[in-house]
C-alpha cells in the first residue's frame, strides 16, 4: 500500500472517530439535560414541602404536630421511592396530613427531616445510572472500533493469488461514468417524448424505447443500447459505452432491463430501490476498477463469519455502516448518508433493523449468467468422473497434473500435498470433498472481476483444458502433437481431453494415441510431441 493510500486511510479513520465522538457527546448532553431537569423538578417539590412543614410549625397541638410531621416525612420520602411505594399510599398520607393539620399550635419546633440527605442520595443514584450508560456506550464504541480494525486487516491482507484480470481492458472510473450518465440524461431531456411527459420521465423513456424495440423484448442488448444512444444524440468511445452498459446490466445477463435502466438513470424521488440499485452499480464499478477488488469483498465476508460469535448471520445498522465505510475507504469511494441508508434498506427486506451479511456480500458481488454457469458445469464434469456430484481426492489425483507445480518441482511439497492444497482451494467446509455448490461458489468470485464472457470462456478452456474456441477465445493449453500417418500427410492434432495424462514418458505415448483414436484420428503410425 502506497504512502498516499495510508494517509487517506488514516484520514478516513480519524473522520469516523470524530463522527462517533460527536454522536457520543450529543447523547451524553441529552442524558445530562434530562437528569438536570428531573432533579430541578424534584428539588422544587421538596422545597414546597419544606415550606409546608414550616407553616405547620405554628400548629397548637404538639401531638397533632408530631403526627403531621411524620405524615409529611413519609410524603417527602415517597418522592424518591415511587418504584416501591404505591400511589395510594401517598394519597393516604396526604389525607392523614390534612386531617391532622386542624390540630392545635405546636409547643415545640418541628424535628429536622433528612431531606438534604434524600437529595444527595437521588443525585448519587442519577450519577451512577449515567456512569453505567456512559460505560455501556463506550463499550459499544470499543466493539465497533475493534470490528473496524478487523475488517481493515482483512481487506489489507486479502489473498491475491487467484485474482483474474482481463488483458487490455480499459477501466473507467465512477466519476467519468457519473458525468457520462448526466450527459445521457440531458440528451434525453431534449427529446419530444420527454417534453410530452416531463413529469413522468420513466414513461417518456419507455415510449421512446418501444419505437426502437424491434423484437419487443423489453430489454436492451449492446447493439440496441448503442442505437438508443445514437437516437438521443449521445456519443462516446467504445470503452465508455461498454462501461455504461455494464453499470446498468446488474445481473450480467448482457441485457439491460428497461425498467431498471430508467430508474437508475433518473433516480426518481421516492424510489429508494432504484437509488439503491444505482449505488450497488457504483460499488461494483469501484471493485472492478483494480485487480483484487472482489477478493477484498470476499475477505470481509469471511471476517464477518469469524466475528459472528452467536452465528446470527446479521449486521445491525451501525455494523453495516462501519463495514461499508471500511470497504469504501479501501477504494477511495464516498457515499452520502442517504445512499448508505438506501443500500441498507435494500437488503433489510423484512424491516427487522438488520441485514444478512452473506446476502449483502453476494448482492454486491452479483451472480454468474447462464453462459458462464454452463462453462463451470463443463469444468466440474471433467473432475467428477463418476457423475456423483462430489469430487473426491482420488478423482482429483487422476485429473489434476501437479508435475508442473513450481513447489513440486523444487521439492518443497510432495505431489500428494499439492493435490491436498488444490482441494482446499475449493473445499469451503474442509471435509475433503468438493461439491458442485462449492466449485460454483469459487467461480462466482472469479467471475465477478471479469466483464467479458469471451475472456471467461478462454480462462475456463485453458484452466481445464477444454479444447476448441474461435478467435481469441481459442484454447491454447491443450497438448498438441505431430501425427505421422502411413497413407496421408502429417498433421498437428490437438488432444481434446489431456487432463490426467501420465507423467512418465514411456506411459504418455500410448495414452495419447488412445485419446487420439477416441476423438477419431486414424492411421496413426507415430506421434511426436511438439516443443
Amino acid at each position: 500500500m502506497s504512502l498516499q493510500e495510508l494517509l487517506r486511510e488514516q484520514q478516513s479513520i480519524a473522520a469516523e472517530q470524530r463522527s462517533m465522538r460527536t454522536e457520543f457527546n450529543q447523547l451524553r448532553r441529552k442524558i445530562d439535560d434530562y437528569i438536570k431537569s428531573e432533579m430541578q423538578r424534584l428539588s422544587s417539590r421538596l422545597d414546597a414541602n419544606e415550606a409546608r412543614i414550616a407553616r405547620l410549625a405554628g400548629a397548637p397541638d404538639s401531638q397533632g404536630m408530631d403526627e403531621a410531621t411524620k405524615s409529611l416525612d413519609g410524603a417527602a420520602r415517597s418522592l424518591f421511592e415511587t418504584a416501591v411505594v404505591k400511589p395510594t399510599a401517598s394519597r393516604a398520607a396526604r389525607t392523614e396530613r390534612t386531617a391532622n393539620s386542624n390540630s392545635g399550635p405546636a409547643s415545640r419546633p418541628p424535628p429536622q427531616l433528612p431531606i438534604q440527605g434524600q437529595k444527595a442520595s437521588f443525585m448519587q443514584a442519577a450519577s451512577d445510572r449515567q456512569a453505567k450508560e456512559n460505560t455501556a456506550w463506550k463499550a459499544k464504541l470499543d466493539t465497533m472500533a475493534s470490528t473496524e480494525e478487523k475488517l481493515k486487516h482483512a481487506c489489507q491482507h486479502a489473498p491475491s493469488s487467484d485474482v483474474w484480470e482481463e488483458p487490455g481492458e480499459t477501466k473507467v472510473s465512477n466519476t467519468v461514468l457519473d458525468h457520462a450518465e448526466e450527459a445521457l440524461r440531458r440528451c434525453f431531456e431534449k427529446t419530444k417524448e420527454f417534453q410530452r411527459y416531463e413529469n413522468n420521465p420513466l414513461l417518456a423513456l419507455n415510449n421512446l424505447f418501444n419505437r426502437l424495440d424491434r423484437n419487443h423484448s423489453g430489454k436492451l442488448d449492446r447493439g440496441e443500447f448503442a442505437n438508443l444512444c445514437s437516437v438521443l444524440d449521445f456519443h462516446a468511445n467504445n470503452d465508455l459505452m461498454s462501461a455504461l452498459f455494464r453499470r446498468y446490466d446488474l445481473d450480467r445477463s448482457n441485457y439491460i432491463k428497461m425498467d431498471e435502466f430508467g430508474r437508475m438513470l433518473f433516480k426518481v424521488s421516492g424510489d429508494k430501490e432504484g437509488k439503491a440499485l444505482s449505488t450497488i452499480a457504483k460499488l461494483r464499478a469501484a471493485l472492478a476498477l483494480r485487480a483484487g477488488g472482489f477478493e477484498t469483498l470476499k475477505a470481509m465476508g469471511s471476517q464477518f463469519r469469524i466475528m459472528d460469535h452467536n452465528h446470527s448471520n446479521e449486521l445491525s445498522k451501525e455494523e453495516f455502516s462501519t463495514a461499508l465505510d471500511v470497504l469504501l475507504g479501501c477504494f477511495n469511494l464516498h457515499f452520502s448518508a442517504a445512499e448508505k441508508l438506501n443500500l441498507f434498506q435494500q437488503f433489510d427486506r423484512d424491516s427487522s433493523g438488520s441485514v444478512d451479511y452473506d446476502e449483502f456480500v453476494r448482492g454486491i458481488r452479483g451472480d454468474m449468467n447462464e453462459f458462464r454457469l454452463e462453462w463451470v458445469d463443463k469444468a466440474f464434469s471433467i473432475l467428477d468422473k463418476d457423475g456423483s456430484g462430489v469430487v473426491e481426492t482420488s478423482e482429483m489425483s487422476k485429473t489434476y497434473d501437479v508435475s508442473q507445480n513450481p513447489a513440486v518441482k523444487s521439492g518443497k511439497v510432495t505431489p500428494q500435498q499439492a493435490i491436498t492444497q488444490f482441494m482446499q482451494h475449493f473445499d469451503a467446509n474442509s471435509d475433503g470433498r468438493i461439491t458442485r455448490e462449492e466449485f460454483l461458489e469459487n467461480y462466482q468470485w472469479v467471475s465477478a472481476s471479469i466483464d467479458s464472457d469471451d475472456y471467461f470462456e478462454l480462462m475456463m478452456r485453458n484452466a481445464w483444458h477444454i479444447a476448441g474456441g474461435e478467435g481469441w477465445c481459442a484454447n491454447t493449453s491443450n497438448l498438441r502433437v505431430l501425427v505421422k500417418h502411413t497413407r496421408s500427410p502429417d498433421e498437428v492434432v490437438c488432444v481434446l481431453n489431456d487432463l490426467g495424462m501420465p507423467r512418465e514418458p514411456q506411459q504418455r505415448t500410448p495414452w495419447v494415441i488412445a485419446r487420439l483414436r477416441e476423438q477419431g484420428v486414424k492411421d496413426i503410425a507415430k506421434i511426436e510431441f511438439c516443443g
